[in-house]
């Protein structure tokens, strides 16, 4: 029962309360890099821990919604500095902090979807260093390339730093066997993004947009993913997407590591429409 519940935090990464595809996650972040595994399996047990330390609601926690925070910073914390000494202490304790800023955050009433792992990251970029995180390169998403096949799903699988569009296969086919209508979201999102730099690169060829493809993609597809699971129509789907990608231009424009910011910018902000309407 304790594994299945980490493994249904590990698959609320892309919005599966399913143990199933956090097996097949957890198997896709080895098969890339067995330390990204690692960190992903010591960052949703410590957020667990947390959570159940600081007797958040049950449903909650055995739904994985204070843990995948913790999974997808040590993912991330893994894909960009050394396996050393400092990294574990460094995960585990911003698995206890994603789990308190998703609490808060859900006090305030606010979504707080993949905050707490930007803001861990942002952390661990401003003053890392200076207690033992050793970098291993920037972190700043590999590119997906423009090949329509290995973009759509390299996106997909780099929002988890797995840069191998054959695993990107793996964790869509996952995710078409639990729920065939969010997948092809997810696919739609990537598409979208894809057709909007391929267009503006033809039309503009000088603009230098072709270095935020990857980053929108990503972004894309998890925009699609959250307003998919909630079922919402589609033309808040696509506003929500068209944002992400100009929220990545923009954000990138400015050399800002925005991991997944701008899918909460525009989640955010398609939530808040319907909530005025």
């Amino acid at each position: 029962m304790i594994l299945q519940r980490q493994l249904v935090g590990i698959g609320q990464i892309y919005f599966q309360a399913s143990p199933i595809f956090g097996t097949v996650l957890l198997l896709c972040l080895y098969l890339n890099a067995p330390a990204l595994a690692l960190g992903c399996a010591l960052g949703v047990s410590s957020a667990s821990l947390a959570a159940w330390a600081m007797r958040l609601p049950p449903e909650n926690r055995h739904n994985g919604i204070y843990s995948f925070n913790g999974a997808l910073t040590g993912i991330g914390l893994c894909a960009g500095y050394r396996l050393d000494g400092a990294l574990p202490v460094w995960i585990a304790a911003s698995g206890l902090l994603t789990a308190a800023l998703t609490q808060v955050m859900q006090r305030l009433r606010i979504p707080p979807l993949t905050l707490p792992f930007v803001l861990m990251m942002w952390l661990a970029m401003a003053i890392g260093q200076n207690f033992g995180l050793q970098p291993l390169t920037t972190l700043v998403a590999a590119s997906c390339g423009s090949a329509p096949l290995n973009y759509l799903f390299c996106t997909l699988s780099q929002a988890t730093f797995i840069g191998l569009a054959p695993l990107g296969m793996l964790l869509w086919a996952a995710m078409s066997r639990r729920d065939w209508h969010l997948a092809m979201s997810a696919l739609a999102g990537a598409s979208i993004s894809w057709l909007t730099f391929i267009a503006t690169a033809a039309a503009w060829p000088d603009s230098g947009i072709a270095a935020h493809a990857t980053g929108a993609g990503i972004n894309s597809t998890l925009v699609m993913l959250a307003l998919g699971s909630r079922q919402y129509r589609w033309h808040l789907r696509l506003a929500g997407v068209a944002l992400s990608i100009v929220l990545s231009v923009a954000l990138g424009g400015l050399s800002l590591s925005y991991f997944t910011l701008p899918f909460i910018l525009a989640t955010w902000m398609i939530l808040s429409g319907i909530k005025r309407h």
